[in-house]
């Protein structure tokens, strides 16, 4: 059986071992939950190495507390994805960084494309930021991933640091000399580029080759970009 799980990073470490919950947590765990004083949790911790911890849901006149009762041995996934996504419109970027989070992606770019539909100022990026990031968290706390993704501020391609990407690389892309996806089997890291509603165009896909992209596909049909 599944434990509900609770980022403890958002909660206030009030002594080794003890974390008191804030007020989302707590209508999470408490009322949506429907935990009670001397249920049992996960706690999600990613300081450092990152840990998974039971926890014993207490109660007392301050609110509700956390208490480590053990750690339990987490799973590390094998490879380290990277993910260059064109920005898209809202529901659909939305779905990608819920997946995102399911899926065990590392690290997120969001690429103003040529023919992304969103365009977003810098200085709309931290509200976006932030809601984006809660997105993630809660999506990790649903999967019981220790790490949630981080998303970085959104980027041209002319703009990115290609230096920073892993050296194994990926695009999806709709030709005839794509390969299949499930020959792209990448050993450690990788990163993996997937173009906006309106597909890459056709100098984005020159400066991807340029920089060592590898063009995939799924199949012969044509999905959505989430």
């Amino acid at each position: 059986m599944s434990l509900p799980k609770i980022r403890l990073e958002r909660c206030f470490e009030v002594e080794d071992g003890l974390w008191r919950l804030d007020g989302a947590q707590e209508r999470r765990l408490v009322r949506s939950l429907r935990c009670r004083p001397g249920d049992i949790a996960e706690g999600l911790l990613p300081d450092g190495e990152g840990k998974r911890l039971l926890m014993r849901l207490e109660k007392s006149p301050e609110g509700y507390f956390l208490r480590a009762a053990g750690e339990i041995s987490d799973f590390r996934e094998g490879v380290s994805i990277t993910l260059l996504i064109g920005l898209l419109k809202a529901d659909q970027f939305d779905a990608v960084l819920r997946a995102s989070s399911e899926l065990g992606i590392d690290v997120i770019i969001p690429l103003l494309c040529e023919r992304s539909v969103p365009r977003i100022p810098p200085a709309g990026w931290a509200g976006k930021a932030s809601r984006w990031q809660k997105l993630l968290d809660d999506g990790t706390s649903v999967s019981g991933a220790v790490f949630p993704p981080r998303i970085l501020p959104p980027v041209t391609l002319g703009e990115l640091d290609w230096d920073t990407l892993p050296d194994e690389r990926y695009a999806a892309v709709i030709s005839r000399v794509s390969r299949p996806i499930s020959e792209a089997r990448p050993s450690v890291k990788a990163a993996y580029a997937v173009g906006p509603e309106g597909d890459w165009s056709e100098n984005e896909l020159s400066v991807l080759g340029e920089h060592g992209f590898i063009p995939v596909t799924l199949g012969g049909r044509i999905m959505r970009a989430s």
